[in-house]
């Protein structure tokens, strides 16, 4: 055949060298040829990183007052835009799962070897620049987990030596993470990175090009297939099934968008980073605290930096045959490494303690002394015992005396905080613990039963035993113990009981620090039970609605003229459970039904249960169906959040059942209904969506079938011509 003339392109682009180049250049076939589609493979995710990431860059706004809400825009109102956020954050996990299986596969197969060596640099650069791109653009969508996380992953580079202080500010923009740490990490994303990407890429292609693709060094074969069209159509098919792949995936596992961030609120449980950072994460936690005179935390991050040295140095140190010892050390801290990566990043999501802490040793007063706010405030064990020669313990009768000494001195305690409280002892003379004791009861609680001896803590301190978490479990230290109570003819039950309570679920399951504790009911200092007549008061601290409409029904006086606590007659003491929709009743377990069984009040007993349960009915149908929806992963924020307001409906009108006035609890059930009605309606329209998008996906994987089945044939056809 003649060859073809050049064209006016071809002369100006030097077309007739570049068919001349595709027509000569081979690939090395051998057992671990299929490894080199992974370099393709990491090049398309790329490429359609890029596409996606340009399109979302025409509705995202880079500041934390709208990023969230652009991104929410952005998968709700625009057409197929779900699909492209999807698309963009799929690939950018496979882009780094394919660079991952592609770096490993080069460095087990020895492919830096003399003269590629650069090319390995540049590769390990590329991977660098990868997990640059996953930290910066983690944060960008603005929601609770990227934020917090952020917060963790900027923090651990406060520890790298000398230089770490610097980089924090520099990567946060100030000391917090804030709106000038997003709209740093944007300009990171979307400038910085890509500019430096593209310049270390073209010179990975370009040297990748110049030295060709290596092969092992143990293949006396020298087989080969042409680039073009053989090699080039198997990397097409390999694009084609990760294209299916993350259609696949973006259409069935649509990237989920959260909360927004609120710099304000508590950290979630469970804070991790992504993924291809869990191995670093898991790692720092087995750190010891000090590792020699050096703190852990450093040396591991010191070592993270050493090993990415190593790993890109790795060409110019194993430079000997692959018999060599050298080579097999190489090869086998490979494989060492690759499993611990493995094992710590599933260790990592299956929460698994990679050590286990030892047991508690005791320690001696002056150890627990170390952590004593007395001792922060620059005061020594003389200052209570007085004697610097034979120090002995003061009488228990005497404990709160002797603390009163300082702490009912107003001048003095005025020296540590102008604010500080100095009645806490005439409280305490007031109570039941404390007038006990002013008869001689040496068994009754004093300060240091509540607040510890040597290692007082300040109220505080999470640690300190009257910090609100613990203060149940320290009163429980002497109310249940049965032999200690016997005397005094006390139960001893009331800590197993109020752990079972909705509060203690609230306070110490849940760390809601505004929740009651014994405290809260029976005082702190001045601790006594509370009166009949002073239940409803006590319970009102916190619930006031409840109180003042009970204090206007018809329930009110009769209680009263009868000697009821009020409360407790429905609601328990200690164990004070969850509310049940299903205590409004006057049959079966109802707590109507001890007082009402089948007189004039059961009516009214029925109409306000009807009224709160209808409601509640269609609130858990409509939430039950925008939760698929949800898990479909649709948008539903906006219904979502109209539904949370026919709960806060619900919520004032299960309050306004302690007036026991059936028209004033359907005044907010009635138009809660209305807004449920409207949210099913939108949970509905939003499963419709998630059938057009499932169709969508088969179609576009039929149509890819198709294609990798017609390029198949095609590569079969050519190979089958030149045999």
């Amino acid at each position: 055949m003649e060859p073809q003339p050049d064209t006016w392109l071809d002369k100006r682009i030097g077309g007739a060298m570049l068919r001349t180049w595709l027509r000569e250049k081979t690939v090395p076939v051998h057992r671990h040829t299929v490894w080199y589609y992974f370099g393709g493979m990491t090049l398309f995710l790329f490429a359609v990183q890029v596409v996606t990431g340009i399109l979302l860059l025409l509705y995202y706004r880079p500041t934390a007052e709208s990023a969230f809400e652009s991104v929410q825009f952005i998968m709700a109102e625009v057409q197929f835009g779900w699909l492209i956020r999807s698309l963009h954050s799929w690939a950018a996990n496979l882009m780094i799962l394919a660079l991952f299986i592609h770096m490993t596969s080069v460095y087990l197969t020895r492919a830096y070897r003399k003269p590629r060596e650069i090319t390995w640099i540049s590769g390990v650069a590329l991977l660098v620049l990868a997990l640059g791109f996953g930290f910066s653009g983690y944060l960008l969508p603005w929601n609770k987990l990227a934020f917090f996380a952020t917060q963790v992953g900027t923090q651990i580079v406060a520890n790298v030596p000398v230089i770490g202080s610097f980089m924090l500010r520099f990567l946060r923009g100030g000391e917090n993470v804030t709106g000038a740490t997003l709209t740093r990490f944007y300009g990171f994303h979307v400038a910085v990175l890509p500019a430096l990407t593209t310049a270390v890429l073209g010179i990975h292609l370009l040297l990748v090009q110049l030295h060709g693709m290596s092969k092992p060094s143990d293949d006396e074969s020298n087989r080969s297939m042409p680039f073009f069209p053989n090699f080039l159509l198997r990397d097409v098919v390999g694009w084609l099934v990760a294209l299916g792949v993350l259609a696949a995936l973006a259409a069935i596992f649509p990237w989920e968008l959260g909360e927004k961030a609120d710099p304000f609120a508590p950290a979630p449980k469970g804070i991790r980073p992504e993924w291809f950072f869990m191995w670093m994460f898991q790692t720092l936690k087995i750190v010891p605290a000090h590792v020699g005179v050096f703190e852990g935390e450093r040396v591991a991050i010191l070592g993270f930096g050493f090993l990415l040295v190593l790993i890109a140095a790795v060409p110019l140190l194993d430079t000997n045959g692959n018999r060599q010892p050298l080579s097999r050390v190489f090869t086998t801290l490979g494989w060492v490494l690759l499993f611990y990566i493995l094992f710590m990043t599933i260790s990592g999501y299956l929460e698994t303690p990679v050590f286990a802490a030892g047991p508690p040793q005791a320690k001696s007063p002056a150890d627990l002394f170390i952590n004593d706010i007395h001792r922060q405030r620059g005061l020594t064990c003389v200052d209570c015992h007085e004697n610097d020669v034979r120090i002995t313990a003061p009488k228990r009768t005497q404990i709160a005396a002797l603390c009163a000494r300082c702490h009912s001195d107003l001048n003095y305690m005025r020296r540590f905080n102008p604010q500080m409280r100095v009645d806490q002892f005439a409280e305490y003379q007031t109570s039941i613990h404390g007038m006990r004791g002013a008869r001689g009861d040496e068994n009754v609680a004093t300060c240091t039963s509540c607040h510890s001896v040597h290692d007082i803590r300040a109220v505080r301190d999470p640690k300190s035993p009257v910090y609100p978490t613990q203060v149940a479990s320290t009163c429980a230290a002497c109310h249940a113990d049965s032999k200690r109570m016997a005397p005094y003819k006390i139960p001893t039950d009331q800590y197993k009981n109020y752990r079972g309570s909705v509060h203690a679920a609230a306070l110490i399951d849940r760390n809601d620090l505004g929740a009651p504790s014994c405290n809260d009911c029976h005082g702190n200092h001045g601790a006594r039970p509370p009166g009949v007549d002073s239940v409803p008061a006590v319970c009102g601290q916190c619930h006031r609605q409840e109180k003042d409409l009970f204090g206007g029904s018809p329930h009110a006086k009769p209680f009263q003229d009868l000697g009821l606590a009020g409360c407790v007659v429905c609601h328990d003491n200690h164990e004070i459970k969850k509310t049940d929709d299903r205590m409004l009743s006057a049959q079966g377990e109802g707590v109507c039904a001890t007082c009402h069984s089948d007189d004039g009040a059961t009516p009214k007993i029925r109409t306000m249960q009807s009224s709160i349960l209808g409601l509640r009915l269609q609130i858990d149908t409509a939430s039950e169906i925008l939760g698929r929806a949800e898990r479909a992963g649709m948008e539903v924020s906006k219904p979502k959040f109209d539904l949370e307001q026919a709960r806060a409906e619900l919520v004032k009108a299960r309050v306004s059942v302690h007036g026991f006035n059936p028209n004033k609890v359907m005044e907010f059930t009635r138009p809660a209904i209305d807004i449920t009605i409207a949210a099913h309606k939108a949970a509905d329209a939003a499963l419709e969506e998630v059938g057009y998008r499932r169709r969508g996906l088969g179609y576009a994987l039929i149509g890819i079938a198709i294609m990798i089945f017609a390029l198949v044939m095609k590569i079969r056809e050519i190979e089958g011509k030149k045999s």
